[in-house]
């Protein structure tokens, strides 16, 4: 089924309520009217609205297993254990249900929140010192890992920051449980969820943090590192023609389509869903040009956006033009060649566990707040064994159109 997250109104049914408070059941059914809700982002088969303090996640779906066991009243029961074993989460106010539709309702934690990827990214690109919330992040994680949570999609999109409150919390509680407590093992196990920073992280620095919280010897936690990496490899790989299509359609989360002198560029997007590219930025110069062939071009194009899913920093393509325009930001002035041969060496690996060869190691460069960024990776590309998943066929860049929405 398709659901639409224009039409969607709570006051047009009458919804059979859990646990909800009289006075909220009251509120949606006389004022979240469509007009009224606000998506904060939707699927065919679920979409999350936000009105007033409340966050809304309504589902749809015939399938008899949903309509028995609906994820709705799943995700309360497991908050309500989570709450009896002192485990932060976002407040859940009840579930309900109106013919095949169930919705979940929660309370806004704080207006200064955000997920705990999104804050690190932005500290990233702002080269914000992290060693304050990397203590902070270590504390939260130590007590969620000596706790007796069982997560079956444990990463960073799932747990919430307040930079006010320098608090964490856990949030979309679906496939989430309270069962036996950990043994080291275990814990480090869950600590995986560290490999999400390595795209600004020192490995070293991982390392000792998986130390620090699980109390787990560095070998141990390297092996864990890098399986992680070898599966979140395998899963682009399984995922590439889809993730693909959708960067060449102009999905919002990786890429879209820019007027710039007369044609409409492919923009990458960066993990904040912003444009990398910026028109006035290149009218002022500030990008580094290379013009090629098309299909040569939006191989580079994709090769890039193929390492960022796999969060490997590097000076990324910003944009494509029609003609095989390449568009590239300039290396930061501050960028130096990093003298740390271990560091070098470490990231290396890290590539090496992802399918990835790089020969020249010179085209490291050392930037501000310590992090290593790839300036060229055409060498990469060349060693990859099957380069044919970045030349797609029958592009035709004349069509790409900037989206009126």
């Amino acid at each position: 089924m398709r659901m639409d997250p224009r039409q969607f109104d709570f006051t047009l049914r009458k919804w059979r309520w859990h646990h909800l408070p009289d006075e909220t059941a009251k509120l949606l059914a006389t004022e979240a009217s469509s007009d009224e809700l606000i998506c904060i982002k939707s699927t065919d088969s679920r979409a999350v609205y936000r009105f007033e303090n409340l966050y809304i996640k309504v589902c749809g779906s015939f399938r008899l297993k949903s309509i028995l066991f609906p994820t709705a009243r799943e995700e309360f029961e497991a908050y309500r254990k989570l709450t009896a074993n002192n485990i932060p989460a976002v407040k859940h106010l009840g579930w309900g249900r109106v013919g095949h539709y169930t919705a979940l309702v929660t309370e806004a934690w704080q207006d200064d929140v955000i997920d705990v990827l999104s804050y690190w990214y932005s500290m990233a690109y702002d080269m914000q010192d992290p060693e304050e919330f990397l203590h902070l992040l270590a504390d939260f994680l130590r007590e969620i890992v000596n706790s007796p949570l069982q997560h079956k999609d444990f990463h960073f999109g799932n747990i919430l920051y307040s930079p006010g409150l320098k608090k964490f919390t856990l949030v979309d509680l679906h496939n989430v449980t309270v069962g036996k407590t950990r043994n080291c093992g275990e814990k480090a196990e869950m600590l995986q969820i560290l490999a999400e920073l390595r795209s600004s992280i020192k490995p070293q620095t991982m390392i000792e943090l998986f130390s620090e919280i699980a109390d787990v010897q560095p070998k141990q936690a390297g092996e864990i590192i890098r399986k992680r990496l070898i599966r979140d490899a395998e899963t682009l790989q399984h995922e590439w023609e889809r993730r693909r299509q959708q960067f060449l359609n102009g999905y919002s989360k990786f890429s879209s389509f820019v007027n710039f002198e007369g044609s409409t560029l492919l923009v990458k997007r960066d993990k904040l869903r912003r444009n990398i590219f910026s028109s006035s930025a290149a009218r002022r110069g500030e990008y580094r040009t290379v013009r090629l062939a098309f299909p040569a071009a939006l191989e580079q194009m994709l090769f890039s956006f193929y390492l960022s899913m796999l969060q490997v920093p590097h000076i990324p393509v910003a944009a494509l033009a029609p003609d095989g325009t390449l568009y590239y930001p300039k290396m930061p002035e501050t960028a130096q060649k990093p003298d740390d041969r271990e560091w070098i060496n470490s990231y290396n690996e890290y590539l090496l566990c992802m399918g990835l060869h790089l020969e020249d190691y010179h085209q490291w460069h050392h930037c501000l707040n310590d992090q290593l960024v790839l300036a060229d990776f055409s060498s990469m590309l060349a060693a990859m064994p099957d380069r044919e998943m970045f030349r797609p066929q029958g592009i035709n860049p004349r069509k790409w159109k900037v989206s009126k929405h």
